[in-house]
């Protein structure tokens, strides 16, 4: 069985030895498969021979929900390519200001843009 990772802890099944000389494990059949426990922190916890019930539950219902949260990634994705864009305009902008404020050139639509539209010089432009 693969790993089984839920709230950031991974279910892993393990065999094991006793270390009693004369039992079946000496000899290489281990005992188990046992349930262990390990944090993202790499520590070990023995659960045992069942998987908990807790977490079968937990994670049926994650797949129940898996339609829902599916929904909710797309919306949060278009959330944040939407930011993604307003941020870039005002990168933008931000930049359109301090060209503006240092002298140099900047294009009368991006002033219009601005609502900067009577800052529009239309006088002579050397090297351009």
């Amino acid at each position: 069985m693969s790993d089984i990772k839920v709230n950031g802890v991974t279910y892993r099944q393990r065999t094991r030895k006793c270390g009693n000389k004369k039992c079946k494990c000496a000899t290489g059949e281990e005992h188990g498969p046992y349930w262990y426990a390990f944090s993202d922190g790499g520590t070990a916890k023995y659960i045992g021979l069942e998987f908990p019930k807790e977490i079968t539950d937990h994670l049926a219902k994650l797949k129940a929900s898996g339609g829902k949260i599916k929904k909710l990634r797309e919306q949060v994705s278009k959330q944040q390519a939407d930011f993604y864009k307003r941020y870039t305009e005002a990168q933008r902008q931000l930049g359109a200001l301090r060209q503006l404020e240092a002298g140099d050139y900047v294009g009368a639509q991006v002033l219009a843009d601005l609502g900067l539209k009577d800052l529009v010089f239309l006088g002579p432009r050397s090297g351009k």
